[in-house]
């Protein structure tokens, strides 16, 4: 086992969400929210397997099935989004395999996000939170996790880039001291990519 196993699993941050790396065996949910959140530009699976294995590279979820033990303090609970799928935040207990109430892989995380880190420049690999669980803090606290790393790992700058149609995370990175250093035409399906930048 090597000292990476053998972390805390999960820590909480400032917003009190649980924020954990993410595994091998959460590829698949993520992949499968990414598709939801992001379409055409979606990242497969097959991508996130090589990106874990690659160096610098660094990726965390927050998970949304708030388990059989947890309590009122479960980011899924709080969420409202539980292993069914449905908004109410009662799960209906474990799901069997073939069982046509199991969730769907996109419903069991709440969101994530990656780094990547390459002397003292950083960059926003990814960030992404569950469509029904926007509004609740979950890409901020997302972002603030990352921008935490960096600071960390002795980055001086951070770097990402956005569609320039997606005014809700444009606001979130200019909140955070994001400011747009350039654009690259028709990189997204229908947008433009709007490059952006923060000193640390």
């Amino acid at each position: 086992m090597s000292d990476d196993d053998a972390a805390p699993a999960t820590r909480a941050d400032a917003s009190g969400l649980g924020i954990r790396r993410l595994r091998w065996w959460d590829v698949p949910a993520v992949a499968a929210l990414d598709s939801a959140v992001f379409g055409a530009d979606a990242w497969t699976a097959e991508f996130y397997w090589a990106a874990l294995a690659a160096p610098g590279q660094s990726f965390v979820v927050i998970d949304a099935d708030p388990g059989p033990d947890a309590g009122a303090d479960d980011p899924g609970a709080r969420a409202g989004i539980d292993p069914a799928g449905s908004d109410t935040g009662r799960g209906s207990g474990p799901a069997r395999p073939g069982d046509p109430a199991a969730p769907d892989p996109a419903d069991t995380v709440l969101g994530f996000a990656g780094l990547g880190v390459s002397g003292p420049q950083a960059d926003v690999l990814t960030l992404a939170s569950h469509p029904r669980a926007r509004g609740r803090g979950i890409g901020q606290a997302l972002l603030g996790h990352l921008l935490g790393s960096a600071r960390a790992a002795g980055c001086e700058a951070i770097h990402l880039d956005v569609r320039s149609d997606n005014h809700v995370a444009l606001g979130l990175y200019t909140a955070h001291g994001f400011t747009e250093i350039g654009r690259r035409t028709g990189y997204y399906t229908g947008a433009d990519a709007v490059v952006m930048r923060a000193f640390l």
